[in-house]
């Protein structure tokens, strides 16, 4: 169809002198295509959705809100009536020759139709939707936008030709009709609807508000308005937890980690190499298609803006031409419609609009991506976590694992922000070189060529890029996992004065690793950036070139500004691809870290068959049969745990294992929870099981927590619990009774405590099957007694249960039903304890004998157990007197807590999973601090003096070198294209080039200088700086910092901010001064062509800055509520890590899951309000933006018509006026991304800040190389408590320890034995008196030179990952002979021998967990028989050590320390029955002192009464 017919066509249809245009001659609609196209689809719109709304909402359920009808709807009803009385009346008045013009009569029909569905609508979502409906708003919308432009259309027709184009009548009701439009309009979006009295009242008690996204409007969502509320609240007042609102509707991390879950099996399911991004992409895919579908509009309107803009200028060129003739020859005015400038105006403004709500849409549905991704991974690989194989948890270390979380997931979410711009940013550069086709023809393929060649060189630097990127993660790790093992260790590196070495250990990896590759990392951005700056100006460069020299045109004012805009944009794309292709290179090499932790091995699901609980007694309730053989590990070579095992115990029996150190008894017990991999037999568990593991593991909670975990409370029997695990006295003794937080790894209690409480679990779980590892080790013999009484004896709470219990302690055996044997994991021997006694040469027989004293008498009075009270006592230890504890125990004694033979207890009930709030689960005192309001400047100043002021200087000048000469450029080729328009020819091209060339490379130039200042000058050199000064700080922090502070924040600091102090910081102050610069060259620009513009920017400037302050206050608490909420999520993670055989014995795996999801949740409801604020300014000040393009635009044209204002100036101050909103918003982005950042700053300033412990030497107060030379020790009116607040731990002791002597140190929890050794290393510092050991007082020396010269075998005993010669001696300073013969005497050495022929270089895992815990002692042993100390303190040393070993040991240590003075804390009486003398402490106060024969003879003593009770005084 030739363009003749189609203009024919379409005046047939609306029969318009005008056609159908769409813009006609004045610059506004034509009336044929307001009537034909714009109301004809605004009515169908309405017609065909409407209708299909009508009956959606008619056939849904109701959704429960009730809402009282008032003004508002009978407003709503009664405008659109009257619409329809107006609409009626129009086309009832039109003249009759327009009954034949299609247009106008399919207009009105359709649009009366519509507004009966309309009116039907309006009835019905009021009373069904909770949301204004969008097919009404926008329907309303359109229509008023519709009649507007009638509106116009007739006005601008009156004033030019004179005449109405329907008449008058029309004219008049076509406004009524466009005011009525508008005012339902303003009716439907903004009063909010009223609900009735009852459902209000209901809405305003529910516990968290509702998040006002899920009750906002369209239009609302697209200007963020819902977000006003709180950026108010943000603006008054400093914004706290409790203002957050819940997530929108779907965003819960448990649904989208379910549908994760579910794609992820069906892909495990279905394909051999399952990918993990394909399940990402297919779970979070709808959101990124919408994302991509607003880019693309997006991306079609940037490109429409430089068009209308060359329309604006060629407008003007026109207009003065014109003018200029009517003045010079007098011709006739031909003047051209002024109007169509303006309308040209308007429409550049309404680009922009929509321009800025459809990005801010496109980022919208980016970042809930970014986020839903990171919900629903973390809560998969908390999942995963759960499950993993032992072998498996080997190869990743918590510290790894908790790097998956922090640092790769968020690299995805990160990715999501920006990935689209992988095919936008081609695309932009697509349409960019065809506009430039267009303008300047051939000459631009010299710019595609200049492309081109540059790719080949940038995937190179990418590449390289991307293998420093990898060294770069896995150098982090290696230092996190450091840091981690520090500070879970650091109570032993304080005792041994370690933490020289292993601050040598970090430093080196920090230094020579991390940060050299950081450095190569700098110079390469820098050499990309410059390559990003100086490829668009060579393009320019030479495309120019090859037009001055190909064309014989000149080059024009009006080919250079468009050109100009182009290459602008054109640069934006060149920018950001290469920064998108690094962050696609991240996450991928993210996804594969994910990939390969979401394949590991997990546990084998029919290790053991679970079945319903037997009812019997005596019915087999655990059953290992047919030979079955478990293994550790399957992966590099077999790790046998357990070889041909036949095991059963029995419902109502306690079933007893025991074995030497490392026979396989913790490995029996791991295969029952199914923990081991079964290759042969089998092995079934009837009902419910509660586990006991050998080390307690106890959460960051209240002590009740702890014994409830996750079941409901029954007050009865949780007071029987308590009683029969004789925690009343602990309770009593604790600050809060049961409410006590007992921090993290129940660091404020005893390790007697712990263990009782991780039995008072168990107890209360009323399991089928009891499981325990060893739980009465860390107990002493009156309490064990009284927990075999009451818990697990025939009378106990738990005689009714199976009970499996592996043990050392042989007393217990007299009590059990079966006993097992267990040497090199195999059962040598099996048997009732008569079946086993009977038969002399039994290997059990002897070991009874030998070891095992049988009761003698009943109810004798438990007195006290002597368990030591850890270092970690943030509790007031008041003890109770001895006294008065004995009648306490012996009330417990007398209760009878089994009623009833024959009743079993009930299973105990799960509690309902509720959802945690903010901080439920810590009380305020032990809140993290934060701080509030604005950073302040010193911060900023240490950062600033951090990276050395001169570079920053430096820094800073080459900024505005680089952006000076930019601009100069740009004005030179201004000057330039105006030379040649005034010569119609190209004169000096080369001159004029060169000069531009030189600015243009100068520029680039200057950039690649500042970038590497940036990085290798500045940031590398404060991010030393830093680190070195926290490291400092940490390491010599008192003990009680470690004590109150959870280690995941201590590691979050670490790891979190220092990573923002490394990557992140530098880059936004580079970006902000950047952007500053550019604004204030800019704003001079524009200034110096258009001074009048200056009364846009002033007013425009104050709104701005009002905005900003407005949106900092908010987004500045959000951010630090974001990164507070997110530590709980790291330090539940932790802990769960910890105690996961615990979870699963338990099988609370369910609510662990949802604890965790909880917290995410909590944590992603303070970080989307935060990424939505940034969305709520942008659209502000973008909308603002705008509105500048409108002002300089109409500015222009109204001075038009005094002649004085060319084309060259409205093209200059309208391209930088595009340019400078986009910078502005830059500019207030950057300067919150600073200040959130700068957080990190303050953080670990704070850390840096820590109150130290005394010198580590002091100089002229070094004590003598030999020192101690003898051993003395004296204690003279020592007194010491833990914190200034609490009470005395320590009153008045005095002693004096003589040398070689051997001394026992007794008394009951809490009586101050751990203090007393702590008091000896300094760990707490003496608050009276002092303590001398040969001469010295020990608070005149240094901490290193006391540690270091004393020796201690702790009661913890702490391994750490690395060889076995740095867990023995990391200082170097021993021979491996040396080495040798201490592990040979430690009884280490064939062990050592068995893991493998690396001999000393054996590697050790995190926590040194291939060894045993008894094997963990031996270790320390070793570590004490190294070092030549003259003084050595035994705490609780051998307490996971089985009795033969135990003996074997102190054998050694009667020998090989035969010559030092040694102070034991026992609680296995027998090991000190012969030390020469005996320090007897009670409530802190040294009662008796003597040698144990004489305390034996004196049946009064407290020494005599509990040796009585264990059976040691030889009454038997």
């Amino acid at each position: 169809m030739s363009v003749a017919q189609m203009s024919s066509w379409t005046c047939k249809i609306c029969k318009s002198s005008e056609g159908l245009g769409p813009i006609s001659y004045y610059g506004d609609f034509t009336q044929c295509f307001i009537d034909g196209v714009i109301l004809n689809l605004t009515a169908l719109y309405m017609i065909i959705f409407g209708t299909r709304d009508i009956v959606r909402l008619l056939s849904n359920k109701h959704h429960g809100l009730k809402y009282r009808r008032n003004w508002l709807i009978v407003g709503r009803m009664g405008l659109v009536l009257l619409q329809i009385l107006f609409t009626a009346i129009v086309s009832a008045s039109l003249s009759t020759d327009k009954h034949k013009d299609f247009t106008v009569i399919s207009q009105y029909t359709l649009t009366l139709i519509s507004l009966f569905v309309a009116i039907s609508l309006h009835w019905v979502e009021y009373h069904r939707c909770k949301v204004s409906n969008t097919i009404v708003l926008f329907y309303w919308l359109f229509e008023s936008f519709g009649n507007i432009s009638k509106v116009i259309n007739f006005l601008i027709r009156h004033a030019y030709e004179d005449r109405w184009t329907f008449g008058h009548t029309v004219f008049i009701f076509t406004i009524f009709q466009t005011i009525t439009a508008i005012a339902i309009l303003v009716l439907e979006i903004f009063p909010t609807k009223p609900l009735r009295p009852y459902q209000e009242i209901q809405e305003h008690l529910s516990r968290r508000k509702v998040n006002p996204y899920d009750t906002a409007n369209i239009f609302s969502r697209i200007s963020f308005t819902w977000m006003s509320g709180l950026m108010k609240t943000g603006y008054e007042k400093y914004l706290v937890e409790e203002d957050m609102f819940k997530l929108p509707e779907s965003f819960g991390s448990e649904e989208l980690a379910e549908k994760l879950d579910k794609n992820w099996e069906n892909q495990l399911k279905r394909t051999s190499n399952p990918s993990l991004t394909w399940t990402i992409c297919l779970t979070f895919g709808g959101k990124m298609l919408l994302a991509a579908v607003f880019k693309v509009m997006h991306d079609i309107l940037a490109f429409t803006q430089p068009q209308l803009l060359r329309l604006l200028i060629k407008f003007v060129t026109d207009y003065n031409h014109n003018l200029g003739k009517v003045l010079e020859d007098n011709v006739p005015a031909t003047n051209l419609p002024i109007v169509r400038g303006f309308m040209l105006s308007i429409a550049m403004f309404f680009v922009g609009f929509v321009q800025t709500s459809v990005l801010h849409q496109y980022f919208l549905n980016s970042f809930n991506t970014g986020m839903n991704i990171k919900s629903a991974l973390t809560a998969v690989l908390y999942k995963k976590s759960l499950v993993l194989s032992n072998e498996a948890s080997a190869t990743s270390t918590t510290g790894d694992i908790v790097n998956l979380m922090s640092v790769d997931v968020q690299k995805l979410q990160d990715l999501t922000q920006w990935c689209h711009l992988i095919w936008s940013g081609p695309l932009q550069i697509v349409f960019c070189l065809a506009s430039l086709y267009n303008l300047l023809g051939k000459s631009m393929w010299v710019g595609v060529i200049i492309l081109v060649v540059m790719i080949p060189a940038n995937s190179y630097i990418m590449k390289y890029q991307k293998k420093l990127q990898k060294s770069q993660m896995k150098f982090k790790d290696e230092r996190t996992r450091v840091v981690s093992e520090i500070l879970n260790n650091i109570k032993s590196l304080k005792l041994y004065a370690w933490e020289g070495p292993y601050q040598k250990k970090l430093q080196h990896v920090r230094n020579d690793k991390e940060l050299r590759n950081l450095t190569k990392l700098g110079c390469f951005m820098a050499l990309s950036s410059f390559q990003f700056n100086v490829v668009p100006f060579m393009v320019s460069c030479c495309t120019f070139a090859v037009f001055v020299y190909v064309e014989d045109k000149p080059l024009t004012t009006d080919l250079v500004f468009p050109a100009l805009t182009l290459f602008n944009l054109l640069s934006f794309p060149l920018m950001v691809v290469p920064n998108v292709l690094t962050g696609f290179i991240e996450a991928s090499v993210s996804i594969g870290r994910l990939y390969t932790f979401l394949t590991n091995e997990e546990l084998q699901k029919d290790a053991v068959q679970h079945l319903p609980k037997v009812t019997k007694k005596g019915d087999v309730a655990v059953h290992i049969g047919d030979d079955a053989t478990f293994l550790w590990k399957r992966k590099p070579e077999y790790r046998v745990a357990l070889k041909n095992i036949n095991f059963q115990a029995k419902k109502g029996e306690l079933t007893c294992v025991v074995g030497k150190v490392g026979s396989g008894k913790t490995a029996l017990v791991q295969s029952i929870l199914g923990n081991l991999f079964r290759i042969k037999g089998f092995a079934t568990v009837h009902g419910s099981v509660a586990y006991v593991s050998q080390v307690p593991w106890i959460m960051n909670g209240t002590v009740k927590d702890n014994i409830l975990f996750g079941h409901k409370y029954d007050k009865e029997f949780y007071e029987k619990t308590i009683k029969a695990c004789a925690l009343t006295i602990d309770l009593a003794i604790l600050m809060d009774g049961d409410q006590t937080l007992v921090g993290e790894k129940g660091i404020s209690l005893s390790g007697g405590q712990k263990a009782r409480l991780s039995l008072a679990r168990a107890v209360y779980a009323r399991a089928d099957t009891y499981i325990m590892d060893d739980p009465l080790a860390a107990v002493d013999e009156h309490v064990a007694k009284h927990l075999i009484e009451h818990v697990l004896g025939p009378n106990g709470l738990l005689h009714s249960k199976t009970k499996v219990l592996s043990t050392n302690k042989i007393s217990v055996l007299s009590i059990a039903d079966s006993i097992t044997l267990l040497e090199n994991g195999e059962v040598i021997q099996q048997g009732t304890y008569a079946e086993v006694t009977k038969d002399e040469n039994s290997p059990l027989c002897k070991l009874i004998s030998e070891f095992g004293s049988k009761k003698t008498k009943k109810n004798s009075p438990d007195d006290g157990e002597s368990v030591v009270a850890s270092t970690a006592t943030s509790i007031r230890e008041d003890t109770v007197p001895l006294a008065d504890e004995l009648k306490e125990l012996h009330k417990l004694d007398n209760l009878h807590l089994v009623t009833d033979e024959t009743q079993s207890l009930r299973r105990a009930s799960d509690a309902t999973l509720r959802s945690i709030d903010f901080g439920d689960d810590e009380n305020s005192s032990r809140r993290e601090h934060r701080e509030q309001g604005k950073v302040k400047w010193d911060i900023y100043l240490e950062y600033a003096k951090a990276c050395n002021p001169r570079n920053v200087m430096i820094f800073i000048v080459f900024i505005i070198l680089s952006m000076f000469l930019s601009v100069m450029g740009n004005v030179w080729l201004k000057h330039w294209s105006e030379v040649n328009t005034k010569y119609g020819e190209n004169p000096h091209a080369v001159r004029y080039l060169l000069i531009y060339f030189a600015l243009g490379v100068g520029s680039a130039f200057s950039t690649l200088v500042q970038t590497i200042i940036l990085w290798v000058f500045c940031t590398i050199h404060g991010s030393r700086y830093l680190h070195d000064l926290m490291t400092n700080a940490v390491l010599r922090a008192p003990m009680i910092f470690f004590e109150t502070t959870p280690i995941g924040r201590i590691l979050n600091r670490f790891s979190n901010d220092i990573y923002k102090v490394d990557s992140i910081l530098g880059r936004s102050f580079s970006n902000f001064f950047v952007n500053a610069v550019k604004v204030l060259f800019v704003i001079g620009v524009i200034c110096v062509t258009t001074w009048q513009f200056v009364f846009i920017i002033v007013p425009l400037g104050v709104l701005y800055i009002y905005y900003q302050q407005y949106y900092l206050r908010t987004s500045r608490e959000l951010r630090r509520l974001d990164s507070i909420t997110r530590s709980p999520i790291y330090s539940h993670f932790q802990e769960t890590l910890g105690g996961i055989a615990t979870i699963r014995g338990y099988h609370q795996e369910k609510r662990f899951r949802h604890i965790n999801q909880c917290r995410i949740d909590n944590n992603m409801s303070a970080f989307y309000p935060s990424i939505n604020a940034n969305r709520w300014l942008a659209f502000r000040l973008e909308t603002i933006g705008s509105v500048i393009i409108l002002g300089s635009g109409t500015l222009a044209i109204f001075r038009l018509r005094d002649g004085n204002m060319t084309a060259g100036m409205v093209g200059l101050a309208l391209s930088y006026a595009l340019q400078i909103t986009q910078t502005l918003n830059w500019i207030v982005r950057m300067t919150v991304e600073v200040e959130t950042n700068i957080v990190s700053v303050e953080r670990i300033k704070e850390y840096a800040d820590l109150k130290s412990e005394a010198p580590r030497i002091i100089e002229d107060h070094r004590p003598e190389q030999d020192w101690p030379a003898a051993g003395n020790i004296q204690f003279e009116n020592y007194s010491t408590r833990y914190r200034p607040e609490l009470d005395l731990v320590l009153k008045n002791i005095n002693l004096d320890i003589h040398a070689k002597e051997k001394v026992g140190i007794v008394g009951r929890t809490g009586a101050g034995k751990s203090s007393l050794t702590l008091a000896l290393f300094r760990i707490i510092e003496a608050s009276g008196g002092r303590i001398v050991v040969d001469g010295v007082p020990i608070d005149s020396i240094g901490l290193y030179d006391l540690r270091h010269n004393l020796s201690i075998i702790p009661q913890d005993s702490q391994v750490f990952e690395g060889t076995i010669r740095e867990n023995i001696d990391p200082t170097h300073s021993y021979t491996d002979e040396e080495i040798w013969h201490a592990l040979e005497l430690s009884h280490l050495k064939n062990h050592i021998g068995t893991m493998g022929n690396a001999g000393l270089e054996t590697e050790l895992t995190e926590g040194g967990s291939n060894l045993s815990v008894g094997q963990r002692q031996l270790m320390c042993l070793a570590r004490a028989l190294l070092v030549q100390s003259k003084v050595l303190i035994l705490d609780e040393a051998t307490a996971a050590v089985d009795v033969e070993t135990d003996q074997v040991i102190q054998q050694t240590i009667r020998t090989a320390f035969r010559e030092r003075t040694i102070l034991t804390i026992a609680h296995r009486l027998n090991t000190i029955m012969d030390s020469d003398r005996i320090i007897v402490l009670d409530q802190g106060e040294v009662k008796e002192f003597d040698s144990p024969a004489n305390l034996l003879q004196n049946p009064q003593s407290l020494f005599y009464s509990l040796c009585e009770e264990a059976g040691l005084t030889g009454t038997q």
